[in-house]
């Protein structure tokens, strides 16, 4: 029963989407054509009520702190590969996981379902949007923020960093308040802060090393430091892994290969 009053609720939202302008750019529950969402080898993530509960100040207390429900703002900013976007599958995985419905607003057009997947997300309690233009991406994000949806990532990248200078206080105090008023989380992903003062977390991500097993790359160490919090210190740093294959290279700490030169 369940199962079929979310499916009702997921395509009532898709034709929403479509009537503000977003037809044929939207798919709910699946890959949009010619992606591929065969899962990676390894084993199945456990449900989030059987993790074990994070240490204090972890990356994950952050992302999911008891006072979540009450609606948040993140920002998350950084350069390309620096495991952004990572961080915003991981925040689906988990949310998805709880049965509850997510929304990724992807303006650049370029999410790949397989990293979903790979987090573990359940792809059927996605909806993925990909929207014309800046304005068509903010319109769409506050629309799925007000109809129900409990995480709403808006992937900002490739918007133009001077228009959104110039839009920026009332974009986000009205992303906040449509959380807020929804008790659910808006995730944005840009590659400079913007936000200002008005997420309630901001998090900069930042490349340390790349992961190699033999010469194959695996995927890369990162961390994200603490920018902005509401409730809590800035300042500290949290590691984590971005990883090509679920448990990644078995020598993880292995430093690219050198390559040496024959002369002759």
């Amino acid at each position: 029963m369940e199962s079929r009053v979310q499916k009702s609720r997921v395509q009532s939202l898709e034709i929403a989407l479509r009537e503000v302008g977003l037809a044929g750019r939207v798919r709910v529950g699946g890959p949009l054509p010619g992606a591929s969402l065969h899962p990676a080898p390894g084993p199945e993530p456990r449900p989030m009520d059987e993790a074990v509960p994070p240490a204090p100040l972890s990356l994950d207390s952050l992302l999911w702190p008891p006072e979540s429900r009450r609606g948040r703002l993140i920002e998350v900013a950084g350069e390309a590969s620096s495991g952004r976007t990572a961080l915003a599958c991981r925040m689906v995985a988990g949310t998805t996981l709880r049965g509850e419905l997510v929304g990724w607003v992807d303006l650049p057009d370029a999410l790949d379902p397989r990293s979903l997947r790979r987090a573990g997300a359940e792809m059927g309690s996605l909806l993925w949007a990909r929207p014309r233009g800046l304005s068509e991406a903010l319109r769409c994000a506050e629309l799925l923020l007000r109809t129900g949806f409990a995480l709403v990532v808006l992937d900002l990248q490739g918007a133009s960093l001077s228009r959104l200078a110039r839009l920026a206080s009332p974009i986000w105090i009205r992303l906040l308040r449509r959380a807020q008023e929804a008790r659910a989380t808006a995730l944005v992903l840009v590659p400079e802060r913007v936000a200002g003062a008005s997420p309630t977390l901001g998090l900069w991500t930042e490349r340390r090393r790349a992961l190699f097993e033999g010469e194959l790359f695996e995927g890369i160490e990162a961390y994200a430091t603490v920018v902005r919090n509401r409730v809590g210190p800035i300042g500290m740093e949290h590691p984590f892994r971005v990883l090509q294959r679920p448990g990644g290279p078995p020598n993880p700490s292995r430093s690219p290969p050198t390559r040496s030169a024959s002369v002759g």
